[in-house]
């Protein structure tokens, strides 16, 4: 069987070098350009796209495999999207690391990069006001990661950036799919954390924090256990 065409997510217009920029723009134009999981990533087809030859096609494909963001299918590669069970082990993951990202982000963070959180949120409230639901969860993911910039931490940044691409093919279109997920919530969760930022107050900002995060992994327990209850052929959505 001829596997789906990958259609064109190619956004960057940087023409990267290496397997790693690579890597990182294919990663990035996957996001932005809203690929569908199942969708089929051939090699030659990538490497037309992007004006490279196929080894740090094959390279990059490679990466992104390990990061657990695609998949096998035969001999292609896949976007994937993860199960309930897998996004509630992601939001679990999250708990334990954003903790200490908006603890670190508290004590290191510059003047600038508070401003870059705050603005964020600020175009995060814009998007919900508007009706611009795949945009507030783009900024939903750039809060938390600016947060995370705070902190001066790399290996937790990059851990978080990843954690958030795993589940981005399920959340796009589906946030609003969910009975019980309130916008308005999330953004007053968000100034919250943001306010203790801004106070540079730890305990606070931990404490929120835990709220958000827990308040999302039971929201990911209650889709799990809907869709289990679903009759077959029928799909519930997963949380932001």
């Amino acid at each position: 069987m001829k596997p789906r065409d990958t259609g064109n997510f190619m956004l960057n217009s940087v023409t990267p070098h290496t397997g790693e920029e690579l890597y990182a723009i294919l990663r990035r134009d996957m996001i932005d350009s809203r690929a569908k999981g199942g969708t089929v990533l051939q090699e030659q087809k990538i490497a037309e796209q992007y004006g490279v030859s196929r080894t740090p096609v094959r390279e990059a494909l490679q990466r992104l495999h390990q990061d657990n963001l695609i998949g096998r299918k035969g001999r292609f590669y896949v976007i994937t999207s993860p199960s309930h069970e897998q996004i509630l082990e992601i939001y679990e993951f999250r708990e334990a690391i954003e903790a200490s990202s908006v603890v670190l982000c508290c004590q290191r963070a510059t003047a600038a990069e508070i401003t870059a959180i705050e603005h964020h949120l600020d175009a995060q409230f814009r998007a919900a006001e508007q009706g611009h639901f795949y945009e507030f969860e783009r900024l939903d993911t750039l809060f938390h990661v600016a947060i995370a910039d705070g902190s001066h931490n790399r290996l937790l940044r990059h851990q978080l950036e990843i954690s958030y691409d795993q589940i981005w093919f399920s959340r796009v279109g589906n946030l609003v799919s969910l009975p019980d997920y309130s916008v308005e919530a999330t953004l007053s969760s968000h100034q919250r954390i943001m306010s203790a930022i801004q106070r540079r107050d730890v305990d606070v900002a931990r404490a929120e924090m835990n709220s958000h995060l827990r308040s999302a992994i039971e929201l990911s327990q209650r889709a799990c256990a809907s869709r289990r209850r679903l009759p077959r052929g029928k799909k519930g959505g997963t949380p932001s």
